[in-house]
């Protein structure tokens, strides 16, 4: 299997599809649900990362409406069952599935919801090679390129490191990396927090009662904003995206080299931890 990315070893997703009755067979002249049933058991990802159950596409493959997104790692979709709902739509029925990250396997596995029913109404393309271009606009068969180059910056550099930045005010300036790794500067003192922001649990990770850690890479400038953050761990189900939206949030007593502020990156982690429930009285 090829590696994604740059990493230094390969990202593998094991696949966990819940049961179901089997989809009965189409009628043979019915090309186009043949056609969508292909999708059935395959590692599905949301392009666009829409977070609602109730999906509708035209025949291209085109969303209708405003659907609200969310991260990535909550955007999988396991298709349990297509039929036809009618003359002119294709429907696809299955549930949410929830990502979360291995350390020990290097792997993102998924993880059905199993109360999260997803139903998929797509206009009928009218032909195979149709309903395939649109599944495909529909959908990303595993963590694909293009669904990398869709998420935001902080995944993007987890993927692919090498990438360069946006323009953030910190080009042209001598960035101090202090990551705990060899050959970083001894005469830098690193960021500290001087304000920090608590991330909140997605509903799915509470659920599903997923707890760790996340380990952000953090460059904080010369005032002690954080200005860049990616991922160095990932934990998955949403979780990743929660942290960096708080440390962005974070306020630092700045990195000092020689008596002056200097942009410095340091490793930050958070940890979610569920609390027990209070005792009933």
């Amino acid at each position: 299997m090829p590696c994604l990315g740059r990493l230094g070893y390969c990202i593998v997703l094991a696949v966990s599809v819940m049961g179901s009755a089997q989809t009965p067979a189409p009628p043979a002249n019915d090309t186009a649900v043949q056609a969508a049933q292909t999708v059935i058991g395959k590692s599905l990802f949301l392009r666009n990362f829409y977070s609602n159950n109730e999906l509708k596409y035209d025949a291209d493959g085109r969303i209708q409406g405003s659907p609200g997104v969310t991260d990535w790692t909550l955007a999988a979709v396991d298709v349990q069952r297509v039929e036809r709902k009618g003359p002119a739509e294709l429907e696809l029925d299955g549930v949410r599935v929830a990502v979360r990250y291995n350390p020990d396997a290097h792997e993102f596995q998924r993880h059905p919801q199993k109360e999260a029913a997803v139903h998929i109404v797509l206009a009928d393309p009218k032909s195979a090679k149709g309903v395939e271009n649109a599944l495909g606009a529909i959908f990303s068969y595993g963590i694909d390129p293009a669904l990398q180059r869709s998420m935001p910056e902080y995944w993007r550099h987890y993927f692919d490191p090498s990438q360069g930045w946006p323009n953030d005010g910190l080009g042209g300036q001598t960035i101090y990396l202090l990551f705990g790794q060899a050959g970083e500067p001894k005469d830098v003192t690193p960021p500290k927090p001087e304000h920090m922001a608590e991330p909140k649990f997605t509903a799915a990770a509470e659920r599903d009662k997923v707890q760790g850690s996340v380990v952000m890479r953090v460059v904080v400038d010369a005032t002690g904003t954080p200005r860049r953050v990616w991922l160095a761990a990932p934990l998955g189900y949403g979780l990743d995206q929660q942290a960096v939206d708080a440390v962005m949030k974070w306020k630092f007593t700045p990195a000092m080299r020689n008596g002056t502020a200097v942009p410095a990156g340091v490793l930050v982690e958070q940890k979610f931890v569920l609390q027990p429930a209070p005792p009933r009285r």
